[in-house]
């Protein structure tokens, strides 16, 4: 029995393994065509839920020095994805938030992540669909869990 679920469980990991290997490189190249970088990505994806942030959490969410988020929120801000805005409780405390360009283009690179993979999921029958979908929320519930 218990080599039984190895089996299983090596097989899924193989599988998972062989499709994101030939997904990430056209997620990457979507993202480069839109010129953005993985990094900036995570910041415009951090900014559209959160609404704002301070330099000091995005640096603190990335593992990174506040130098660093500088820069790039430099070169976002740059690119008009996102604004520096004073805080106007506290003039010192910087808010960065997405501006409209922003906001559209993390929206055209989640909406050109969606096409990669639904044409990776167009070999699935609706059912087979909808068991994947449960199976994948029911693995990041776990991690959500995990992580807590």
């Amino acid at each position: 029995m218990m080599s039984e679920v190895s089996d299983y469980i090596q097989r899924i990991q193989s599988a998972l393994h062989i499709t994101f290997q030939k997904m990430q490189p056209e997620m990457l190249e979507s993202m480069n065509a839109l010129g953005v970088t993985p990094t900036q990505l995570f910041v415009l994806a951090f900014l559209n839920k959160e609404g704002s942030a301070k330099v000091s959490q995005l640096a603190e969410k990335m593992g990174v020095k506040p130098s660093a988020v500088t820069f790039m929120v430099d070169r976002l801000e740059q690119h008009k994805l996102v604004m520096r805005e004073h805080d106007t409780k506290d003039r010192r405390v910087v808010n960065i938030s997405l501006t409209k360009q922003g906001e559209e283009k993390f929206k055209k690179i989640l909406q050109e992540r969606k096409v990669i993979v639904e044409r990776y999921l167009s070999h699935l029958t609706k059912e087979e669909l909808l068991f994947t979908a449960e199976i994948a929320e029911k693995l990041a519930q776990s991690a959500i869990s995990e992580k807590e």
